[in-house]
């Protein structure tokens, strides 16, 4: 798989679930020169491969995150970065605090530094009064957890900061079973859909899962 020199990214949260396998199909993607894995938490038990550089990096300290942005000269930043839906219900204080403080903090780097942003929702940002069959794009977003409230507000603020500040800002609202299906697609090297090219568009809404998943083995990359 050929590599694109020009484009330089930063991961926040590379040690997670999605992180760890993410960081290494960028550096088949990009090449490790242009790939920088941070996460709050040093690589201990090494899961990342020796040759990508990593940072340990709090998404709670912008002047951290504007200054790793600008220090690797980066071009796209992976948001992965979060609490989830167990820990978020346990500590939903400390949820909110890291799922929502951390973005924003990315989000204005992005805007300092003029660097995209990947973040990923999921179907947790739905609920019980959802519509189940044919769900549209834009429904009714009521989740009863504070990880799907998190998600729910960090939609809205990333069009926020489309509208209002030119951040391009992508994301995909992942269920769990299609995260499964990435991490297996990137042991294929197989390029996920989520990694196609798309500049303020919503996310898939659930009823569109197996047509993503089905996508993500057919799918070219660019940017975040």
């Amino acid at each position: 798989m050929g590599t694109h020199t020009q484009h330089r990214v930063l991961v926040t949260g590379a040690l997670g679930q999605i992180g760890s396998e993410l960081t290494l199909w960028l550096k088949e993607r990009y090449g490790a020169d242009n790939v920088i894995a941070t996460d709050i938490q040093p690589d201990a038990k090494k899961k990342l491969s020796k040759d990508v550089a990593f940072e340990t990096l709090d998404v709670l300290k912008p002047e951290r995150i504007s200054s790793a942005v600008r220090k690797h000269r980066i071009d796209a930043i992976y948001h992965l970065a979060a609490l989830l839906s167990a820990v978020a219900e346990k500590k939903p204080r400390d949820a909110w605090d890291i799922n929502m403080g951390g973005l924003i903090n990315v989000l204005d780097a992005a805007k300092e530094n003029r660097c995209s942003v990947f973040f990923p929702s999921s179907i947790g940002a739905f609920g019980p009064s959802t519509p189940q069959d044919g769900t549209p794009q834009d429904t009714i977003q009521r989740p009863t957890s504070m990880y799907g409230v998190t998600k729910v507000a960090g939609e809205l603020l990333c069009d926020y900061y489309a509208a209002q500040s030119g951040v391009d800002v992508r994301g995909v609202r992942f269920p769990g079973r299609l995260v499964r299906i990435l991490v297996h697609a990137t042991h294929r090297r197989i390029p996920p859909g989520f990694m196609q090219r798309r500049k303020s568009r919503p996310a898939p809404s659930a009823n569109r899962r197996r047509q993503n998943s089905r996508q993500s083995a057919q799918m070219g990359s660019g940017s975040q």
